[in-house]
């Protein structure tokens, strides 16, 4: 039978953390603490080779290994799962993806996903990239709210593709991020790869993938617990956690991310303070150039309404 495979280091900040939530959280939640619960019991989750509990705490650099059966392996269903979708035609779908929604199954995760919610709104989705991700030509991380393209047809998804890969796709997302970087305006370009140890996270090294990304700071608050910045930011390549890697690395990650940041707890939002909130791009079959925008998700205005409360004070 074959199986799929999640591997794990505990990283020191999550020392003596519950296993079960060390999991979901370093996961990013695309694995439930039920179905980490469920996995522990039938012993598909190993700690350094052996058996564990869900209440065991993970001790720095335990090797936590996952393993998803075949039989829990799905091919992806429609279900009806709410989809703000803001343009269709005949090839291409444009929709404003909702924070907390994984965009494609993957181990453990294998329903409630964005495919899913396209399978059951838009019946016609290209299949060259993927059965097991139709329509999908890019990806928003899970708590990643904002637009995103989707391609109906296998034409429409070769010319996205295109794009995408000759860095002609025009893609801009607002960021809020705790202090304040030392530039106004600045492009980073520090290579990513996947960290060597911490296999969930990805890092900043010589042998990575050339990873461009530009901000301007929009606005700034002065608040009696800390600095905030609310920064527009552009990409010109799309590695994993690429804005929040690099907004990281300057000392200024973006708030809410459990990965990248140290102290991400201390501001108790639902759902990263990122969006992607402008895309352009040509129409993989009339020629003409798309632009799509879109403001900010409610969780980062209730955010923004709390810090100018506190900027009144």
């Amino acid at each position: 039978m074959s199986e799929n495979n999640i591997f794990v280091t505990v990283p020191e900040e999550y020392d003596l953390e519950r296993i079960d939530r060390f999991l979901a959280l370093s996961l990013e939640s695309q694995i439930s603490r039920s179905v980490i619960q469920r996995l522990i019991k039938s012993e598909h989750i190993l700690v350094n080779s052996k058996t564990t509990r869900a209440n065991y705490k993970v001790k720095t650099d335990d090797e936590i290994s996952i393993t998803f059966p075949e039989a829990d392996i799905k091919r992806p269903f429609a279900e009806n799962i709410p989809l703000d979708i803001i343009f269709e035609d005949d090839s291409i779908a444009v929709i404003n993806k909702q924070p907390g929604l994984v965009v494609h199954q993957g181990p453990g995760n294998y329903e409630s996903t964005l495919v899913n919610a396209l399978l059951f709104h838009i019946k016609k989705l290209s299949t060259a990239g993927d059965e097991f991700r139709p329509g999908i030509v890019h990806r928003l991380d899970r708590d990643t709210a904002g637009l995103m393209v989707i391609a109906k047809t296998d034409e429409a998804y070769e010319s996205l593709i295109e794009q995408f890969s000759s860095r002609e796709v025009h893609k801009r997302y607002a960021a809020i991020v705790t202090g304040k970087p030392v530039k106004d305006h600045a492009v980073i370009e520090k290579p990513i790869a996947r960290h060597k140890k911490y296999r969930q996270k990805m890092c900043i090294t010589e042998d990575g993938r050339e990873a461009v990304t530009e901000y301007t700071i929009t606005k700034l608050w002065h608040t009696p617990v800390g600095t905030f910045t609310m920064l527009d930011v552009r990409i010109y390549t799309g590695r994993t956690h690429q804005i929040r890697v690099h907004l990281s690395s300057m000392g200024n990650p973006v708030i809410g991310d459990q990965i990248y940041s140290k102290k991400w707890e201390k501001h108790r939002v639902p759902y990263l303070l990122l969006a992607s909130t402008y895309l352009a791009f040509t129409h993989p079959v009339s020629g003409e150039k798309m632009e799509f925008s879109k403001d900010i998700p409610q969780h980062m205005k209730d955010f923004i309404e709390k810090l100018e409360q506190r900027v009144d004070q």
